[in-house]
């Protein structure tokens, strides 16, 4: 069974934009269409999981399933599941981009307009109340709800399933005489659920899915299944990046779930990720779970899939979008266009406006902090020289491109890795020896610096961007990593200490209060965190 995986393709239509000059926002709508039809001429079946387009406007939803049905027209089956930023979850508009006034109305976060609702207007942004009513009603375009979506795409897989789970907008679809394939909207919303902004699927759904996987066994079928959030955290810092929104944190309550029902296979989106990794339930099932990137954002790439039902293996890989012909950008590749922009953005969110911070971005390399992990690092000379000159933000931000790409290509062996990796341990030092704030658990996640950073660096067991899984088994690690030990902490707090002892009166009862709570914080530590929280592939 060969197909082509999706995710995120975030489609705007061309009539929600009202600046035509803005080449970042033309490129859009084209960018998701350049790779549709791309992928359409690698397979015969299309599956999209989720979040269709960007902000659940009537216009794109309209105008992307015409696009699609004249995809189909041409031979290509497509199956679409939908996710967060399709819907909303009320009657709400969206105004039409142009200019600097971009979206103000997202699934979660800004106000809703409501133009039956007397007070609308007192919920609007600035820059939509200082506009005379009559000006502003024409731009809004109306959102979709869940029901209207999904009569706009019931051509795309629910006309033909197998089976559908109506209230959850669920299906099950045969894809041959072999294989069948659970599409899972993972939207359910209970008043708990509504409180963290956690989609799930509702306890009638979880019960429908355990029936379609022992239909598929009594029928001899394999079957694996689509949903749009993942099914566990990329590497941590994704985990961390999602802050309380448990929808990225679902492993061990869904995934396990899932595992145990006896699925080992799943393909997701959501995190724009190219990701690869695996759930193992306390009843050591296992699932695989495999990420893939947005068509929309940097790497701009769809996957191709080979899945055999019958030895329960899949080979996979990772294709980019290699051109839009509507649009031209300045760079080579639109691979290339994507990854100057998340740097640019990303640039811009670290530095602000603040003159100084650019300029200690732009100044500060490897070369001026290499003093501090010189003795851990060990670099030759031509080791050394190759990577002095490096700007330091150039290299943070490789390593968030590294876990966007997936397969990180600085491994224990290379330059970037062993100046970085004790770096992390410096820093793990002094968190671990000041006595005053618990920084691991209240900050990150029960994490070191080191556990976060290392697996954006390389990746040490399946290959994120192409490979072959035997779906029952786990591969063994890659390499044994090098253990990084650090007591610049234990210095400074000592040097503190000292300072103070020097300095101060109160020193004497600064020490006796202060080293007996941190050899008992310390030791409770040690105690609460004997294991991470999960394991990452």
């Amino acid at each position: 069974m060969r197909f082509v995986m999706m995710s995120d393709t975030h489609y705007i239509s061309r009539r929600m934009i009202n600046d035509k000059t803005d080449k970042e926002l033309m490129l859009q709508p084209a960018v998701t269409e350049a790779a549709v039809l791309q992928a359409s001429k690698d397979c015969d079946v299309l599956f999209i999981v989720g979040d269709l387009t960007n902000s659940g406007d009537r216009f794109s939803h309209e105008d992307f399933s015409a696009f699609l049905r004249k995809v189909k027209q041409n031979g290509t089956k497509i199956y679409v599941i939908f996710a967060t930023h399709d819907f909303h979850h009320h009657k709400v508009y969206v105004r039409k981009l142009g200019g600097k006034i971009e979206y103000k109305s997202t699934p979660w976060d800004s106000p809703w307009f409501d133009i039956e609702n007397a007070n609308w207007k007192s919920l609007v942004k600035d820059e939509f109340s200082s506009l005379p009513e009559e000006e502003l009603i024409p731009e809004l375009v109306p959102a979709l709800s869940p029901e209207e979506i999904w009569g706009i795409y019931k051509d795309f897989g629910p006309n033909d399933a197998y089976s559908v789970h109506e209230s959850s907008f669920s299906y099950c679809i045969d894809l041959d005489e072999n294989t069948r394939c659970l599409m899972l909207n993972d939207i359910f919303r209970n008043e708990e659920a509504l409180k963290d902004k956690s989609p799930t699927y509702s306890p009638s759904c979880l019960r429908w899915i355990k029936q379609m996987y022992n239909e598929a066994k009594r029928d001899g079928k394999y079957i694996f299944l689509c949903s749009h959030h993942p099914m566990l955290p990329a590497v941590p810092a994704h985990r961390l990046g999602a802050g309380k929104e448990n929808r990225d944190m679902r492993a061990p309550v869904v995934g396990h779930m899932l595992a145990d029902m006896g699925f080992n296979l799943a393909f997701t989106g959501h995190s724009h990720f190219c990701d690869v990794g695996y759930v193992k339930s306390d009843n050591e099932n296992l699932m695989w779970d495999i990420t893939t990137p947005s068509v929309r954002f940097y790497p701009p790439a769809y996957r191709e899939i080979e899945l055999d039902g019958k030895s329960e293996s899949v080979t996979y890989n990772c294709k980019y979008i290699e051109a839009v012909e509507s649009t031209k950008i300045e760079e080579e590749s639109l691979f290339e266009h994507y990854h100057k922009v998340f740097y640019n953005d990303y640039y811009r969110t670290v530095t602000g406006s603040n003159a100084a911070v650019k300029r200690l971005m732009d100044r500060l390399t490897v070369k001026d902090i290499y003093f501090l992990v010189k003795g851990k690092a060990r670099l030759t000379s031509e080791e050394y020289n190759a990577i002095k000159d490096l700007k330091l933000f150039d290299l943070i931000i490789e390593t968030a491109f590294n876990m966007l790409i997936g397969d990180g290509a600085y491994t224990p062996d290379s330059p970037e890795y062993k100046v970085l990796m004790p770096l992390c341990s410096m820093l793990d030092s002094i968190i671990d020896a000041q006595p005053f704030v618990n920084v691991k658990d209240k900050l990150l996640g029960g994490y070191s610096v080191s556990d976060i950073v290392e697996p954006m660096l390389f990746n040490n067991s399946v290959p994120d961007r192409e490979g072959t899984l035997d779906l029952n088994e786990i591969p063994p690690l890659l390499t044994e990593t090098p253990v990084y030990k650090s007591h610049a902490g234990a210095i400074l707090i000592g040097i503190i200490y000292v300072l103070v002892l020097l300095l101060s009166p109160l020193a004497p009862i600064a020490i006796a209060i202060g080293l007996p709570m941190l050899t008992v914080k310390k030791r409770r530590y040690a105690k609460k965190h004997q294991e991470p929280l999960y394991r990452y592939s």
